[in-house]
Formats: C-alpha cells, structure tokens, sequence
C-alpha cells in the first residue's frame, strides 16, 4: 500500500508539472472572456461570470475522470511519453480556433492517430526526439483507439447530461433579415486520467493488463490532463432539447465506434476506422444537426403579443420568480405588452413591485410576484430578442426611448384631441346652417330687398349705378374664418407645450428641441414668394394712394374753379 500511495503522490506531481495543466486553464478563462464580450454588445450584459463558466464542470468532470480512471487502468492502457507530446503538440496547434469542439482531446487523439503511421522511427540529431520517436513508433495502436473509444464515451455522456446547462443567449439575423435569438450551448470539461507509465515499481500479473506494454514488465502511474468540449447552436428548439438530440446521436455513435474497436482486437487492419469514425462522424452529427436546425423557424422571435424570454439572468428578480427560458410574459403590472419600451414602462408603473402574467412552456398561465430592490437588472434579470424599431439598448438608452415615445404619443393624442375638437365645431355649424335666421325668415329674397332700398335712396339715379353686388356671408363662412384666425394665432407646439409641462414635463422639451431645430436650419426658399407677395402688394396700395392723390387734387381743382366762375 505504501508503494501505492508513493506512486499516486508522484502522479499527481507529474500533473502539476505538466505544461497542459496550465494551458487548458488559461484556455477556458480565454473562451469564457470571448462569450462575456459578445453577451456585453448583445445584450449590454453578461448572464455568466467568467470564473462561473470555468469552474462549474470541475464537479461532474471529476467523478467522469475517476470512472474513466478505473476503466483505463483495468484495461491496462499504456501511454509513452511521446505519444502524450505528440497529443500536447496537436492541441496546441487546434487552440488558435477558439472553437470548444475542436478543442476536445477526442479530436487531437484522432489526428494523432493518423499522423503516427507517417512518423520516422529516430534518425534527428536530437536525441530526446529520436527517443519519443521510437517510443511512438513501439506504441501499441490497439490500447491507444481504446483510449480514444473510452474518451468519445465519456464526451458522448456528458453532453447528454451536462452539456446544455449554462448556455448563453445570442442573437442572429433570420433569412428574412429580422433578428431573432438563438442559444449557443458551449461547455469544457477538465478530466485528469491515471495512465500507465513506462517506468514505475509495479509488474504485471496473469492477465493483466489487457494490452502488451511497450516498457517491459515494469510501470508505473502518471495523472495526465485531459480536455473534451461541446459546442453548439440551437435556434429552433429550447436548448435542453436540442443538446440532448444532439448527444443521443453521439452516444448511438459511439456504439459503432465500440463495436469496430472490439472488431480490432481481432482484425487489426480494420484499426484506423476507429479515429475515422470518430472524427468524421462526430462533425457529420454536429452538421447534420446545424443544417435541419436552420430550415426550422427560430423559437425566439419578436411577437405581436407578449415578450419570449431568451435568457435569464442569474440571482436576479427574474430568476427569483421562477421565470425560465422559453416562457411568455403576457402581462406586467395589469398592462398589456409586446416589446421591451412597454415592458419597461410598465415596469415603472410600480418601481418597488412587480406582478407579471407568464404563459409557460406548457402553454399554461400563471401568475408571478416579487419585490424590485434598488440595484436590481432594469428588465428584472430578462433578456430579449430586440425591439425593431430600438434594438437592444442600455438601461440609460431604453429609458430615454420610452420617454421619447411617450413623448410622441402626448402630441398624436393632443393633435388628435384639437382635430377632433374642430370637426365638432364644424359639425355644429352644418347643423345650424341650413336653420333660416330671423332675417331670412323675414324676407324670403334678401338680395331683391337690398336692391329696392338702393332704389329708394338714390332716386332718379342711372339703372346701370343702381346694380349693386352686395356678397351675402353666411354663419359657416364666419365660423371657418374665426377657426382660421384661431390657427394662425396659435401654434401647435405652444399648445401642447403648456399641457405637456404639467402633465410630464417632456413635450416641453421636444417642441423647444423643434423650434430650436427649425430656427437653426430654416428651409431654403421658403421666404422668396412671401417676399415677392408682400413687395406685389405694396406695390399695389402704392399706386392705388397715388390714384387716390391725384383724384382728391383734381377735384379741388374743380371746386376752385366753380367757386370762381360763380
């Protein structure tokens, strides 16, 4: 037992000094800092901390290590130190794509698989090389495609089980060119392994291990890293749904990889089919999966009513209501709502409390309550596909929409409200206009009245000098007139500005923006035929004062020369 513990104690070292230990950690502080920085100009926030998304799949990678341990070790699998610096080698060489499911060892181990046969046995003029060289060349093919079947198991279950928590929120366009969400469920999962190591104090005993060792009839343990990755987008379905299929399909995949490596231990030749599967039918899953998800409508789209949730922010008020992904937010403190500007400001109807009606994933209402604490997420810990009109906007952005628009709504409706108020007035006076007045109803022809006492005031004057056209003004042509005067001595904006300034205090400040825009930039033009008209016009009373001069001059020449001709 002391031998044991010893070389467990030396194991774990080996895996401390391991550069891989490092890397695969700064490489998943990598990958979480890219989705943090997406979900910040997506969403103007982030649903996960970056430590969160590190150490969540420590817990279940660990006992999956420690099972896949034990499965490794009764195999007796037997891995040389350069087989492991080959696989470290072509890891390193998959991490510039930032993609977790090309960083899974399941793929490194497959490639390594393939270059291994192309190889040279030594012949460098380094000797470390030729001697990981030779140990590569020695390395028993039948335990290494055990090795990677066992890890495709475990990544096969893990994405079953594990795989769709913690998936993040995004958003893309559709192919009618309106945004719409998506989740995009992305997952590493850290595995130390116990291999068998060429040099150590243990021996072998009957048939164990399985698999002919390479290093003689000695070995010892070593703890080696290993990384296998998840990573895929689901649009058309919740995001449990669519990485459980997509797991299922790994796992009936790993089946056949199972059977051709138990077919291997008899037919070596048949050996490479196993990282062939492996690589080729893995990325067929994955595509095959992405393509059918894509011809189907997103379940996260913008709708005529009520708000889908796309995320849920954890430990906020959301959260603490039981809202999950997929639900329907109907109704928000008794008010209606399509778009997040209504949800907002029906939000802010009750700033301390919040009551909310919710159609759940099983199309089942339900109602949910909490109280709104100061710091708490300005949509109460809820994300959204965008607003067409808006997009998705900052707390400081959204709150400033929704003034804007109350704004607006404030001028249609007092707009509104003067049209509605004139077209009574207007009314009013079709009623009374054809209701003959005393004066009608006194004379039944107005126009033969007026002539007839023309008539008797100017006697025997000319018949041509008694024609006068006299133009009758009814009660609706006073009232048009009036209502114009009214428009032209009130302006709109004057209007609605002392309403709205103490309604809300906004309107005000909209119609001053209008005036200050209009008096900045006047239109080009716009003053040319007022000016031309009002020059027209003074030209005319001009002439007409000099006809009236000349006239009044001439007719004190005349009375001058009477008065002395008398």
């Amino acid at each position: 037992m002391e031998v044991i513990g010893l070389e467990i104690l030396k194991a774990v070292g080996r895996f401390f000094l391991h550069p891989l230990t490092y890397i695969f950690v700064i490489a998943a502080f990598w990958l979480s800092m890219r989705r943090v920085k997406r979900e910040r100009k997506e969403f103007h926030t982030r649903v996960y901390d970056v430590i969160k998304r590190v150490t969540s799949p420590i817990a279940i990678a660990l006992i999956f290590g420690a099972s896949l341990s034990v499965v490794i070790l009764l195999l007796g699998i037997e891995v040389p130190v350069g087989i492991l610096a080959l696989l470290t080698a072509v890891w390193i060489v998959l991490l510039p794509l930032g993609h977790a499911r090309w960083l899974s060892m399941t793929v490194a181990g497959s490639i390594v698989m393939f270059i291994i046969p192309f190889l040279p046995a030594g012949g460098t003029e380094y000797s470390w090389l030729n001697t990981w060289l030779a140990e590569i060349d020695s390395a028993s093919i039948l335990g290494l495609i055990w090795l990677l079947a066992a890890l495709f198991l475990a990544e096969s279950l893990l994405i079953l089980l594990d795989g769709w928590k913690q998936s993040s929120p995004s958003l893309l366009k559709s192919k009618r060119g309106k945004m719409v969400g998506q989740h995009i469920a992305s997952r590493l999962w850290y595995l130390p392994l116990f291999l068998l190591f060429p040099v150590g104090p243990f021996s072998t005993e009957g048939w164990w291990p399985l698999f002919e060792l390479t290093s003689g009839q000695s070995f010892g343990l070593a703890l080696f890293p290993f990384m296998l990755g998840f990573q895929a987008k689901v649009h058309s379905a919740m995001p449990i749904d669519g990485v459980k299929k997509v797991g299922k399909q790994l796992l009936a995949l790993n089946l056949l990889v199972i059977g051709v490596a138990v077919a291997a231990l008899f037919y070596p030749v048949i050996a490479l089919a196993v990282p062939a599967l492996v690589l080729i039918g893995r990325e067929c899953v994955y595509l095959l999966y992405r393509a059918n998800d894509k011809r189907q409508l997103s379940m996260f789209t913008r709708r005529e009513e009520g708000l889908k949730i796309l995320g849920v922010l954890p430990h906020s008020t959301a959260s603490k209501m039981g809202l999950q992904i997929g639900e329907i937010i109907w109704k928000t403190n008794g008010l209606e709502i399509a778009s997040q500007a209504e949800f907002y400001h029906a939000l802010q109807q009750n700033p301390a409390f919040c009551k909310l009606e919710i159609i759940d994933l099983s199309g089942e209402k339900r109602f949910a309550q909490s109280s709104i604490f100061q710091g708490d997420h300005y949509q109460i810990g809820c994300l959204f596909v965008p607003d067409d009109e808006f997009g998705n906007l900052s707390s400081r952005a959204l709150r400033s929409a929704v003034v804007i628009q109350r704004d607006r709504s404030d001028i249609v409706v007092g707009d509104s409200h003067q049209l509605d108020q004139k077209e009574s007035e207007l009314e009013s006076v079709d009623d009374t206009e054809n209701v003959p007045t005393e004066s009608e109803a006194e004379y039944a022809n107005p126009n033969e009245e007026v002539a007839s006492s023309i008539d008797e005031v100017e006697g025997d004057a000319n018949p041509e000098e008694k024609e006068v056209d006299i133009p009758v003004t009814t009660e609706r042509e006073k009232q048009l007139d009036v209502a114009e005067d009214l428009q032209k001595k009130e302006g709109f904006f004057d209007k609605e500005t002392k309403s709205n300034e103490v309604a809300y205090g906004q309107a005000a400040g909209l119609s001053a923006f209008y005036e200050e825009f209009l008096n900045s930039k006047p239109a080009k033009n716009t003053w040319t035929p007022d000016f031309e008209e009002k020059k027209d016009s003074d030209a005319e009373h001009k002439d007409e004062s000099n006809r009236s001069e000349r006239k009044r001059s001439q007719m004190e020449e005349d009375d001058e020369r009477n008065d002395e001709d008398n």
